[in-house]
Protein backbone atom coordinates (compact mmCIF):
# COMPACT_ATOMS: atom_id res chain seq x y z
CA UNK A 1 0.00 0.00 0.00
CA UNK A 2 2.65 2.39 0.84
CA UNK A 3 4.67 1.73 -2.01
CA UNK A 4 1.71 2.33 -4.25
CA UNK A 5 1.22 5.62 -2.66
CA UNK A 6 4.76 7.11 -3.07
CA UNK A 7 4.56 5.75 -6.91
CA UNK A 8 1.31 8.03 -7.25
CA UNK A 9 1.91 11.05 -4.94
CA UNK A 10 -0.59 13.17 -6.48
CA UNK A 11 -3.54 10.63 -6.23
CA UNK A 12 -3.23 10.73 -1.79
CA UNK A 13 -3.61 13.34 0.85
CA UNK A 14 -3.29 12.77 4.20
CA UNK A 15 -5.33 15.03 7.08
CA UNK A 16 -2.88 16.64 9.73
CA UNK A 17 -4.36 15.25 12.75
CA UNK A 18 -3.12 11.71 11.19
CA UNK A 19 0.30 12.72 11.76
CA UNK A 20 -0.54 12.76 15.88
CA UNK A 21 -2.39 9.36 15.81
CA UNK A 22 1.02 7.83 13.60
CA UNK A 23 3.36 9.11 16.56
CA UNK A 24 1.30 7.57 18.85
CA UNK A 25 1.18 4.46 17.50
CA UNK A 26 5.08 4.56 16.35
CA UNK A 27 5.94 4.75 19.87
CA UNK A 28 3.52 1.73 21.74
CA UNK A 29 4.15 -1.11 23.07
CA UNK A 30 0.93 -2.65 22.74
CA UNK A 31 0.78 -1.89 18.71
CA UNK A 32 4.42 -2.33 17.85
CA UNK A 33 6.88 -5.53 19.02
CA UNK A 34 9.96 -2.64 19.21
CA UNK A 35 7.61 0.48 19.30
CA UNK A 36 9.99 3.64 17.96
CA UNK A 37 11.89 5.94 20.37
CA UNK A 38 10.49 9.69 20.43
CA UNK A 39 13.40 10.79 18.09
CA UNK A 40 12.49 8.02 15.55
CA UNK A 41 8.82 8.76 15.83
CA UNK A 42 9.37 12.14 14.91
CA UNK A 43 11.99 11.89 12.09
CA UNK A 44 9.58 9.13 10.43
CA UNK A 45 6.65 10.98 10.42
CA UNK A 46 8.76 14.09 9.40
CA UNK A 47 10.15 11.93 6.58
CA UNK A 48 6.25 11.45 5.33
CA UNK A 49 5.42 14.53 5.47
CA UNK A 50 8.05 16.31 3.46
CA UNK A 51 9.78 13.66 0.87
CA UNK A 52 6.23 11.44 0.32
CA UNK A 53 4.81 13.71 -1.95
CA UNK A 54 1.79 13.22 -0.78
CA UNK A 55 -0.88 16.01 -0.67
CA UNK A 56 -1.82 17.40 2.96
CA UNK A 57 -5.06 18.76 4.61
CA UNK A 58 -5.99 20.26 8.35
CA UNK A 59 -9.05 21.34 9.76
CA UNK A 60 -10.22 24.49 9.60
CA UNK A 61 -12.35 27.11 11.74
CA UNK A 62 -15.16 27.08 8.64
CA UNK A 63 -15.70 23.54 9.01
CA UNK A 64 -17.39 23.72 12.32
CA UNK A 65 -20.82 23.56 10.94
CA UNK A 66 -20.43 20.84 9.23
CA UNK A 67 -19.39 19.15 12.42
CA UNK A 68 -22.16 21.05 14.41
CA UNK A 69 -24.27 18.77 12.74
CA UNK A 70 -22.99 15.29 13.23
CA UNK A 71 -22.34 16.49 16.92
CA UNK A 72 -26.19 17.39 17.43
CA UNK A 73 -27.17 13.69 16.76
CA UNK A 74 -28.26 12.18 20.30
CA UNK A 75 -26.98 8.97 18.52
CA UNK A 76 -23.46 10.06 17.78
CA UNK A 77 -21.22 8.28 20.30
CA UNK A 78 -18.96 10.66 22.02
CA UNK A 79 -15.67 8.42 21.53
CA UNK A 80 -16.23 9.09 17.68
CA UNK A 81 -15.26 12.96 17.84
CA UNK A 82 -11.89 12.62 16.41
CA UNK A 83 -13.30 10.59 13.92
CA UNK A 84 -16.05 12.61 13.04
CA UNK A 85 -12.96 15.96 12.57
CA UNK A 86 -10.91 13.97 10.10
CA UNK A 87 -14.01 12.62 8.07
CA UNK A 88 -14.96 16.42 7.92
CA UNK A 89 -11.64 17.37 6.96
CA UNK A 90 -11.17 15.32 3.98
CA UNK A 91 -14.90 15.97 3.04
CA UNK A 92 -13.68 19.65 2.61
CA UNK A 93 -10.81 18.59 0.66
CA UNK A 94 -13.24 16.42 -1.85
CA UNK A 95 -11.95 13.03 -0.85
CA UNK A 96 -13.60 10.20 -2.29
CA UNK A 97 -11.44 6.95 -1.30
CA UNK A 98 -10.94 6.69 2.06
CA UNK A 99 -8.31 4.03 3.80
CA UNK A 100 -8.65 2.78 7.08
CA UNK A 101 -8.35 -0.21 9.18
CA UNK A 102 -11.50 1.89 11.49
CA UNK A 103 -14.08 1.52 8.27
CA UNK A 104 -16.87 0.80 10.72
CA UNK A 105 -17.06 4.36 11.96
CA UNK A 106 -16.66 6.26 8.60
CA UNK A 107 -18.98 3.67 6.58
CA UNK A 108 -21.81 5.39 7.98
CA UNK A 109 -21.27 8.95 7.39
CA UNK A 110 -21.92 8.36 3.76
CA UNK A 111 -18.89 10.39 2.94
CA UNK A 112 -16.64 8.75 1.02
CA UNK A 113 -15.85 5.06 -0.39
CA UNK A 114 -14.28 3.24 2.96
CA UNK A 115 -11.55 0.79 2.31
CA UNK A 116 -9.78 -1.28 4.80
CA UNK A 117 -6.32 -1.61 3.51
CA UNK A 118 -5.94 -5.11 5.06
CA UNK A 119 -8.60 -6.77 2.99
CA UNK A 120 -7.13 -5.18 -0.10
CA UNK A 121 -5.12 -8.28 -1.75
CA UNK A 122 -1.73 -7.47 -3.22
Amino acid sequence: MVNNALLEKESWIVAEQVWFELYRLLRNPAVLQKPLSAKQAANTINWYRKNSGWLQCAWEPSMMEELKHIWEDDNFPARRSFDSILAVTLKAYEVNNFYTRNSKDFDKLGFFNVINPLNLRP
